[in-house]
């Protein structure tokens, strides 16, 4: 039986572990929850002793609290599950098929299903193309963005973030401008997804698709995005192949998901094919150089024979003639990726970076180049909600950027 990793009031926690696993406790596994305990307290600001909130529970562990710590029948859980994530219902009191005393026992414990969201700050709709983007704010006051991208060919792709700002610092990119918050918690960033399913399947429609490629940089905070990962397989019903995982780079994240049972999607945000110019936009390149990286691709590929996306971020005279191509291919070649596909997307310029998106007519050359030459798939990315702040932080940074004059006047 797995353990409960983290009951959360807004990101703040209290651990509770099934009761088979109290009592296999050995001095090993004592050490280790202390330390598992101490990560999760440096992901919260405080702990409100008592308060369990069970939409923080993945299903296993929320059969297990019901089972075992409330000696009630494994359906119960099935039950609160689908009021919480099929029909977004967060009051114990509304739960009409749980009988009152067994309402009245979950209360009386402690237990909430508040959600970790508290507010929906700001929600864009694209008139272009149907994109939805919103910023929400946890209940520590983090704010982050998650986004809703349907397509014409039915696929309805959820891209959501796994960290409050982002640590790597890449110049071009409005959330490495702002510098990392804070890790989110597996269950923040399950919530990300599971808000956007339900109110899909209210209209007839499924979630098919999740990238994280919002917020953060997923590999750095890894043992809580793969438990998002699996609570998004298991319980919304997204394939694995249709969870796509992206990096900066972090070639030991990359070997780990090598291992990961889950078979997700790897996405590498390249952006340029020498170390020179990768660092001079992307910071992480001077821990993971370019050799190190693919290094770690070509491994990755070796063990799970998968394919790997590789992001490229077309920035109008640096990165965007046949002449990049070039260097892209001959450097896949050279390090012996053979089964990728790249990603080439026109630039969404931030205040901060003084680049310009390259053209539509480079971004087609530059394609075409990579696939005759190099025998490389390429697709040129229509930039998607271009109409409302759509790029990576945009939105959180207006967010936070209102809020700082709102305190000030």
């Amino acid at each position: 039986m797995r353990l409960a990793s983290l009951m959360l009031l807004g990101g703040l926690a209290r651990a509770w572990v099934p009761a088979s696993r109290r009592l296999s406790a050995g001095p090993n596994a004592a050490a280790a929850a202390r330390r598992r305990r101490s990560r999760l307290r440096r992901q919260s600001l405080a702990e409100l002793p008592g308060l369990i909130d069970l939409g923080a529970f993945d299903r296993p562990a929320l059969e297990a609290y019901v089972t075992e710590e409330l000696k009630a029948p494994k359906f119960r859980a099935k039950q609160i599950h689908e009021w919480i994530y099929d029909k977004g219902v967060h009051d114990f009191d509304a739960m009409s098929n749980l009988p009152k005393k067994f309402r009245d026992d979950l209360k009386a414990r402690g237990a909430t299903v508040g959600g970790t969201i508290a507010k929906l700050r700001v929600e864009q709709i694209s008139k272009r193309d149907g994109t939805v983007k919103r910023a929400y704010e946890f209940r520590d006051g983090s704010v982050v963005e998650s986004v809703l991208m349907p397509y014409e060919d039915g696929r309805r792709t959820a891209c959501i973030s796994s960290q409050a700002g982002c640590g790597m610092g890449c110049t071009f990119c409005a959330t490495g401008q702002m510098g990392l918050t804070r890790h989110l918690t597996a269950a923040e960033i399950f919530e990300q997804a599971a808000r956007f399913s339900r109110e899909l399947s209210a209209r007839g429609e499924r979630l098919s698709n999740v990238v994280f490629m919002g917020m953060g940089e997923p590999l750095a905070n890894y043992e809580n995005v793969m438990a998002a990962a699996r609570r998004i397989n298991d319980e919304l019903g997204v394939g694995a192949r249709h969870i796509t995982i992206s990096t900066v780079g972090l070639a030991r994240g990359i070997g780990k998901l090598a291992e990961d049972p889950l078979a997700v999607t790897l996405a590498v945000s390249l952006h340029q094919a020498t170390d020179a110019a990768r660092s001079a936009i992307m910071p992480v390149n001077d821990r993971y150089d370019l050799e190190t990286l693919l290094g770690a691709v070509r491994d990755y590929q070796a063990a799970t024979r998968r394919r790997v996306t590789f992001e490229w971020a077309a920035i109008a005279g640096e990165n965007d003639d046949v002449d990049a191509a070039r260097t892209l291919g001959a450097l896949l070649k050279k390090h012996g990726i053979r089964d990728a596909h790249v990603n080439v997307i026109p630039l969404n310029p931030t205040k901060g970076y003084g680049g310009k998106r390259a053209k539509n007519g480079a971004v087609d050359r530059f394609c075409k180049t990579l696939e005759a030459e190099f025998g490389v798939s390429a697709t040129p990315r229509v930039r998607r909600g271009i109409d409302i702040d759509a790029g990576c932080g945009q939105l959180t940074t207006s967010v936070l950027e209102d809020a700082g004059e709102d305190a000030a006047s």
